[in-house]
């Protein structure tokens, strides 16, 4: 309260008084609450906004210049035995009381010119108690005052409902719960792993929640590794498809449900790497969470490998070299490559040595179309048992390559496979200047095939690859 009106301010109350105005009363006449910025223009008028200040005289305290007998009378014990030592929130509290017994002129010249008497703001509302959306039963639509959108609890997470899920999925907005927005906003936003999940919407099909993604589980697997026994949870159409469409993490370590197969795998890019008994330990990879998904599923994840550009390097650390992965195989990257190429810029994966020797020996998937990953050799070359055959511009366009895509490879890998004399044993090619379908023998020779060569149990058609004339003419004819 200003010095000019100490005489006029909060009055010391007698005992009597004191008792009956402990409470916030009401009377007629008065204001009985204000918001936090009009008690902020009183106390700016009476201290300069100052909550912790004692007058200079010592007889007032806080920022609302309270006389100790006031403080008292009103309830501010409770808070702090001086104004001054109560938080700004504490004093507004006790001002609320004074205002609400004696209004706007227990302070004379600073509450009318702050307004006090107008504003019948409350300066702190009560505030909704919502309930903790992790507690409540899975199928619950929750959603936030603070937005319009929906999630539905499954196993704890909130899984976001879509305009398009509501008809389909049967979803009744009559019965949504209203929940906090911090703790709506935290909610995961994928089942627990394991969560056996389906279409609300409809469907025979199964899912498996892990580790974000959600796995098919074949009708053998449903039985045979357990899914069956589980809770089977309807979730949203929406996310349920953008769910099964994801992959598993790389460097997540799984193995079939089932249990029957002691195998362990790595995933690296969507491909499920073996790991050997001896890597499971001296890798790292028995220190990793180990996630059980549906046998069927790990069989075909188990036959992939990981995409063309993914680069890999033994997960042991043992070796430095780095690869890339093309068509199925991981090609050497020399060392000046590594930069020049930009193979530095991409994640490099380690994966598990056995898996990776497997792969460097492998020869990159015959039919691919490669050239040089520096850009710096426009030739281009078509993969046939190893070797890098050249294709000119006719060739390239004759033979159909054009139609597919080029895959970048380093450049002294290529120029090692260009340097072959003639692809592998075993390799089957055809030139556009005969009908006739050749395969390679005797290290270098070739051998004509018939019609009786192809069909059932023996070669096929889709292993045949078209090369220059250029190329089958040099090879001789074996006998």
């Amino acid at each position: 309260m200003t010095a000019s009106a100490r005489k006029k301010s909060v009055r010391a109350l007698t005992a009597t008084a004191l008792l009956a105005l402990a409470a916030p009363l009401a009377l007629g006449g008065h204001a009985s609450a204000a918001s936090v910025s009009t008690w902020d223009r009183v106390a700016q008028c009476e201290s300069g906004g100052d909550w912790s200040i004692v007058s200079a005289n010592g007889l007032y305290y806080g920022g609302l210049q309270f006389s100790q007998s006031t403080w008292l009378g009103y309830g501010g014990s409770q808070y702090a035995q001086y104004a001054n030592r109560a938080t700004k929130q504490q004093q507004i509290l006790i001002a609320e009381k004074v205002l609400a017994s004696q209004g706007e002129g227990a302070w004379p010249h600073c509450g009318p010119l702050a307004g006090l008497g107008s504003d019948h703001a409350d300066p702190y509302p009560a505030t909704t108690s919502y309930p903790n959306p992790s507690s409540l039963p899975s199928g619950t639509l929750v959603k936030s005052p603070g937005g319009p959108s929906v999630k539905v609890m499954i196993g704890g997470a909130g899984l976001p409902v879509a305009g398009s899920d509501v008809g389909p999925d049967g979803y009744d907005l009559s019965r949504i719960v209203l929940v906090d927005d911090a703790a709506f906003n935290a909610l995961p936003t994928t089942p627990p792993a394991g969560t056996v999940l389906h279409d609300r919407a409809g469907g025979a099909s199964r899912y498996v929640a892990v580790a974000g993604a959600a796995l098919p589980i074949s009708a053998a697997d449903w039985t045979a590794d357990g899914y069956n026994t589980r809770p089977d949870m309807g979730v949203p159409s929406s996310w349920l498809a953008a769910a099964a469409a994801s992959g598993l993490p790389s460097g997540l370590v799984v193995m079939g449900q089932s249990g029957t197969d002691a195998s362990r795998y790595v995933m690296v890019d969507g491909a499920a790497l073996h790991i050997s008994a001896s890597e499971w330990t001296a890798d790292g990879y028995n220190t990793r969470t180990l996630m059980g998904v549906p046998t069927d599923w790990l069989k075909a994840a188990s036959v992939r490998t990981p995409s063309n550009g993914t680069v890999l390097m033994d997960q042991s650390g043992t070796d430095a070299s780095r690869y890339v992965m093309a068509a199925g195989a991981a090609l050497h990257i020399s060392a000046s490559e590594w930069t020049a190429d930009g193979y530095n810029t991409r994640t490099l994966m380690g994966v598990p040595g056995a898996w990776l020797a497997t792969a460097v020996a492998r020869p990159v998937a015959d039919g691919t179309v490669v050239k040089n990953a520096s850009g710096a050799d426009p030739s281009v070359y078509v993969m046939a048992g190893g070797m890098a055959v050249p294709l000119g511009y006719a060739d390239y366009t004759g033979l159909g390559y054009d139609k597919r895509p080029l895959t970048p490879v380093p450049g002294a890998w290529e120029a090692t496979a260009a340097a072959r004399t003639a692809p592998g044993d075993g390799t089957l090619l055809l030139s556009p200047d005969s009908a006739t379908v050749w395969q390679c023998v005797n290290n270098g020779g070739k051998k004509a095939l018939t019609a009786a060569d192809f069909g059932p149990g023996k070669l096929s058609l889709n292993d045949v690859v078209s090369v220059p004339t250029s190329l089958t003419a040099k090879l001789p004819t074996a006998r």
